[in-house]
């Protein structure tokens, strides 16, 4: 038997009734969730958008009650993980559409704020915010921040698929067993959700001590703290009064750019923990440096040094951040400026964290490996050098892990941007828009509208998906293995 043979015949599909049960469970959540959205209409006066929430969330609650008593065996596979992941994504957004569709929006652009709310991009077709209710702009805010809970979870659940060096340093104390991925992301669940909260309680009450409107500081608060971008103005943070105030918006970014087990291990382990996180270390110092290459790529005729400044320093920490709040005109600015948005989006945040992008550690590990190959070409030829980043050691499965996943993303953004060159879009503003969406940032260079053609849209939500799961999740998803068992040939 050969060694596809063996493969095929190992292969387990997943099981549809373990799908269902966890589904349901994550159902019962989403329909929880609604409750906020829903008083907060109540409180408004805005019955019908109220009425919606309330249809969405019993209809949760009558097809996932009875189906969360299916029993289901102990334990859960890998390949189930990434399904139930890749699906919560696209269902929770799908649900949600349905009261936005009621509010006036058409299937595709309500589908489309909403996977762009639950994957917390920030991309928006809508336009004249300040005649939507209250209760709507909270809602879209409200929903980046409970998809970036689920991004941190559901991170943190893929990445016990192994034991590497990227899961032990997102380990919040002990790891029971390593298959055991339930009980070890269950174990993580309420810190990361009292870490969360605190930091969102205290993003709010910042903002509104620095003046913001009780509705404004909530809602960028938490548009902030998952690294989404939603705004209640159409202008984004340019609308906000005061320039120091917008950068505190985008300093909340920073917060949840950071990983969030990090701010336990600072708990436990004091400020030394910092000493030995790469990630945390090279964040600041890469948004420093997008911060000064766009100062210098800003006209000068935008305004004076401190407006430049502060221009680029709110543009550098969300492009990197990839919270995606804007404060000047992203379609204005010059190629060199847009070239540097890319490039930071790209990268973007910490591991488990709310931010997207192919993540900092990654490219630490690409730059390290090059860095040891050039060692390497010094050494003799017998001499044994091991992969080590900071004290960690580098498994070689890992290592072909990141590449393998720094390779989709780029296939992808390239085969995004094709579909937009074939539109006739300008190169350099379709490629800004598609690692926006592949990133999870959500900064437009203008081509996100109304009236952009439907096919586009379909492949920005089919970006925006990918991106959020990390690529892996979702191709798992469309691999046929992962639905039916294959027979063998002996």
């Amino acid at each position: 038997m050969s060694s596809s043979d063996v493969s095929r015949a190992l292969a387990q599909p997943v099981r549809y009734r373990v799908l269902a049960r966890y589904l349901a469970s994550i159902g019962l959540v989403v329909a929880a969730l609604r409750l906020p959205p829903i008083v907060l209409s109540w409180a408004c006066g805005d019955w019908h958008f109220m009425l919606g929430q309330i249809l969405v969330s019993a209809g949760l609650l009558l097809i996932c009650l009875p189906v969360t008593r299916i029993w289901v065996p102990e334990g859960i596979r890998d390949n189930e993980v990434m399904v139930i992941t890749s699906l919560s994504f696209a269902l929770t957004a799908l649900l949600e559409a349905l009261p936005f569709i009621g509010e006036g929006l058409s299937g595709i652009d309500a589908l489309f704020e909403t996977v762009s709310g639950v994957t917390t991009t920030g991309l928006s077709t809508l336009t004249g915010l300040q005649h939507y209710s209250a209760a709507l702009l909270f809602s879209r805010a409200w929903m980046q921040w409970y998809g970036g809970l689920g991004v941190v979870a559901f991170s943190i659940a893929l990445l016990f698929l192994d034991r590497g060096m990227a899961a032990r340093r997102l380990a919040m104390g002990d790891i029971t067993d390593s298959r055991d991925i339930l009980g070890n992301a269950r174990g993580h669940v309420l810190k990361l959700l009292l870490i969360y909260g605190s930091l969102t309680i205290v993003s709010i009450a910042a903002l509104w001590l620095a003046g913001l409107g009780p509705l404004s500081a909530v809602t960028h608060a938490l548009s902030g703290i998952s690294t989404g971008g939603f705004s209640i103005y159409d202008n984004s943070l340019a609308a906000i009064d005061g320039g120091w105030t917008r950068v505190l918006v985008c300093i909340i970014g920073m917060l949840g750019a950071v990983s969030l087990p990090l701010y336990y291990h600072l708990s436990k382990r004091g400020i030394k923990e910092l000493v030995t996180d790469s990630e945390a270390l090279a964040l600041p110092l890469i948004a420093a440096c997008v911060i000064g290459v766009l100062f210098l790529c800003l006209d000068s005729g935008t305004g004076d040094v401190i407006t430049r400044l502060n221009q680029a320093t709110v543009m550098g920490i969300s492009a990197q951040t990839t919270t995606g709040f804007a404060n000047v005109d992203v379609s204005g600015l010059s190629a060199g400026a847009k070239l540097t948005l890319i490039t930071a989006m790209t990268m973007g945040g910490s591991l488990g964290s709310t931010a997207g992008g192919i993540k900092i550690l990654r490219f630490l590990i690409v730059l390290r490996l090059i860095q040891l190959f050039i060692v390497r070409t010094a050494l003799p030829t017998h001499a044994v050098l091991e992969r080590r980043l900071r004290g960690g050691r580098l498994d070689a499965e890992e290592v072909e892990r990141v590449l393998i996943l720094i390779m989709i993303f780029i296939g992808t953004v390239l085969l995004s941007w094709f579909a937009f060159l074939a539109m006739g879009y300008d190169p350099l503003n379709a490629l800004l828009e598609v690692v926006s969406a592949c990133s999870t940032t959500g900064l437009s260079s203008g081509i996100t509208r109304t009236a952009l053609e439907p096919l586009l849209k379909a492949v920005l939500i089919l970006d925006m998906l990918l991106g959020r799961v990390e690529f892996l999740a979702m191709l798992v998803f469309l691999y046929p293995r992962t639905w039916i068992k294959l027979g063998s040939k002996s």
